[in-house]
């Protein structure tokens, strides 16, 4: 049954007005998971994301004009990332694992890693759907809770489940996705930690391997020549060749053709 909040106001939703929000994840191997960086789209920041939204303070939020991140983002999110992981370092470096996009590439952001002992390595091209812990695991109870955020808010009167309806849920759904033992499982799923490198090998092995020889088949019958009177001799041989080769042919038409 679904029942309309009224207290909630009420919108016509469209197919036409989505819009593509970024949330930069960062998780650990210990099972903890620093706060996000969201990228809207847009071009200014709206008060309406602060005062009417109860998100937690260390979100780090920014705008771009598709939503997407650039580099000057990139750069953003890694100073954000380097403030929350420092707190939880353990050793004199840290090993970041990155999905190898363009912006996580620059010069500036490799600079600003080497100025914090930050070590950047960038998972193989074509293979973070087996290698990397947040799209191996993590990322299908995050979009699982987002659907219930969705539908919850249909059942209560919302139909346009904007920036500000997102924002809202975005504590929710992260608190019920990022579970430590769904982290330290995305970890050992990828053969992370602990390192199990035939994890990832035996599915590729799986991928590569030359396909199955099948049996040979029957071949389909050959479909029936559309016989037309023949003007040249090369026609008509073909044609004789053609019925001497059908069956069955009768005796009369055998000598006939001979």
């Amino acid at each position: 049954m679904v029942t309309l909040d009224p207290q909630r106001p009420h919108y016509s939703g469209s197919s036409t007005s989505r819009e593509l929000v970024t949330s930069c994840e960062v998780i650990s191997k210990d099972g903890y998971v620093l706060p996000p960086m969201v990228i809207l789209p847009g071009v200014l920041h709206q008060e309406d994301w602060v005062t009417k939204i109860n998100l937690d303070d260390d979100v780090l939020i920014d705008v771009t004009e598709k939503g997407y991140s650039n580099d000057a983002l990139a750069l953003a999110w890694l100073s954000h990332f380097e403030r929350f992981s420092a707190r939880r370092q353990d050793g004199a470096c840290q090993l970041l694992l990155l999905d190898g996009h363009g912006s996580l590439c620059t010069r500036e952001f490799i600079t600003f890693c080497d100025e914090k002992q930050i070590i950047p390595f960038c998972l193989p091209s074509h293979i973070t759907h087996l290698l990397q812990p947040l799209d191996v695991v993590v990322f299908q109870p995050l979009k699982h809770f987002h659907a219930e955020a969705v539908d919850q808010a249909t059942r209560t009167g919302c139909s346009d489940f904007n920036k500000v309806e997102f924002l809202s849920a975005l504590t929710s759904i992260r608190f019920q996705a990022f579970k430590q033992t769904t982290i330290l499982s995305a970890f050992r799923k990828t053969g992370l930690l602990p390192s199990n490198p035939d994890r990832v090998l035996s599915l590729l092995h799986e991928h590569s391997s030359p396909p199955q020889h099948r049996q040979p088949t029957t071949p389909p019958p050959a479909l029936p020549l559309c016989l037309t009177t023949p003007v040249t001799l090369r026609s008509l041989k073909r044609q004789a060749e053609y019925l001497q080769n059908t069956d069955p042919v009768s005796p009369t038409f055998q000598v006939n053709l001979d």
